[in-house]
């Protein structure tokens, strides 16, 4: 099954959540799913992974039905979808401190700050080469399979979470030098 139909379905799974939320600006959903990862990076902090994936998974859930909501509604904005994408930042830069401090000073932390900066460099190339008219969509680790990789990694494999940010700090910054290298080809082609 290809990602795209895997997205496809959990929209549907969504799809009732989305009906009962729709009276909720979509907004005010982004920001209530950047408070519950918010939260769940406090129960990472602590040590409690399980419970912080649990509780990510909630707020994530918020984070896929704002969008959905608002195109839904006709409430589809510049400044919502830019709003979307910097409390998407944020919610990232938590997750990830949280599991740096939780590590105390070890390759886990080493890992979690290396895993923000592929991070923030995946996203940064994509939206600078749009400065310039250039799309960039394409990546092996974007935000997407980097929040399920560690929702996976904090639910399931807590006593192997150091393996988990190994593939996510790799993986980050793989994407990362993999847009670049689009954007280069794609500035030399004339900017296609």
């Amino acid at each position: 099954m290809g990602w795209n139909r895997l997205k496809d379905k959990g929209r549907i799974l969504l799809s009732p959540l989305v009906g009962a939320l729709s009276f909720v600006p979509p907004n005010i959903l982004t920001l209530t799913g950047v408070l519950i990862v918010i939260l769940a990076s406090m129960f990472i902090f602590k040590g409690n992974f399980r419970i912080g994936g649990l509780v990510l998974i909630a707020g994530s859930i918020f984070d896929a039905i704002d969008g959905q909501i608002a195109r839904i509604k006709g409430k589809t904005s510049k400044f919502g979808a830019f709003f979307d994408s910097t409390l998407d930042r944020y919610g990232e830069f938590f997750i990830f401190f949280a599991i740096a401090f939780s590590g105390g000073g070890t390759l886990l932390s080493a890992l979690s700050f290396t895993t923000i900066l592929g991070a923030y460099l995946t996203s940064y190339t994509r939206a600078r080469a749009e400065s310039f008219g250039v799309e960039i969509r394409k990546g092996f680790f974007t935000r997407v399979e980097r929040l399920v990789i560690i929702i996976i990694g904090l639910i399931i494999f807590p006593n192997y979470l150091i393996y988990v940010m190994i593939i996510l700090a790799i993986g980050s910054n793989v994407t990362a030098i993999q847009r670049i290298l689009i954007a280069y080809k794609r500035f030399e082609n004339g900017g296609n």
